[in-house]
């Protein structure tokens, strides 16, 4: 799918530079005359007709999924009950709280809604690890403890954590370069 876009964006790009590319020759008087000349040929007219219609459909496709684009959700409804809404932002503040252990450092919490009736939460919790063995188990008390938050707290239920580790050191490489003069 990402090569098919990528394959569509490079067209369009393609097509809109041929469409100004000749606007500007045709208007600012530089090589009128060659722009004019291959437009009276039908292989000319044909070309100009596919690059105006790939961009045209580009504008076209970029206005509707403006205005069908739905906005982020900010809260979640528990149960699916739309009478009852927790931010997000409280969820990822009790998420972060629960997930702190003596043996990890909270790099960040990241929440996102999910559902039909947004009563769903998926949080990812990324953290340093000061061991670098047990890091299942880790992940799992980690996991159970922002579940358990959540659904005490909160009252939301439906709640997926996912916990990613961060590497804990860095390695650093020096090489020696010999003098040239």
């Amino acid at each position: 799918m990402r090569v098919f876009r990528n394959l569509l964006a490079t067209a369009y790009l393609l097509a809109g530079a041929a469409v100004v590319g000749a606007a500007v020759c045709l208007l600012t008087g530089t090589w009128a005359d060659r722009v004019e000349a291959l437009l009276s040929t039908f292989a000319g007219r044909i070309a100009a007709f596919v690059a105006l219609g790939i961009l045209g459909l580009g504008v076209l496709v970029n206005v509707i999924a403006t205005y069908v684009q739905r906005s982020e959700p900010a809260c979640v409804h528990p149960g699916g009950d739309p009478a009852i809404e927790v931010s997000l932002a409280a969820i990822t503040s009790a998420a972060r709280r629960s997930a702190e252990a003596d043996d990890v450092l909270i790099e960040s919490v990241t929440g996102r809604i999910a559902g039909r009736d947004r009563e769903r939460v998926r949080l990812t919790v990324e953290a340093i690890a000061f061991q670098d063995e047990g890091l299942d188990r880790l992940a799992e008390r980690m996991r159970a403890r922002v579940g358990d938050a959540c659904e005490r707290l909160l009252g939301t239920t439906d709640t997926e954590v996912r916990v990613r580790f961060l590497p804990s050191k860095t390695t650093i490489v020096t090489k020696e370069v010999p003098d040239e003069q």
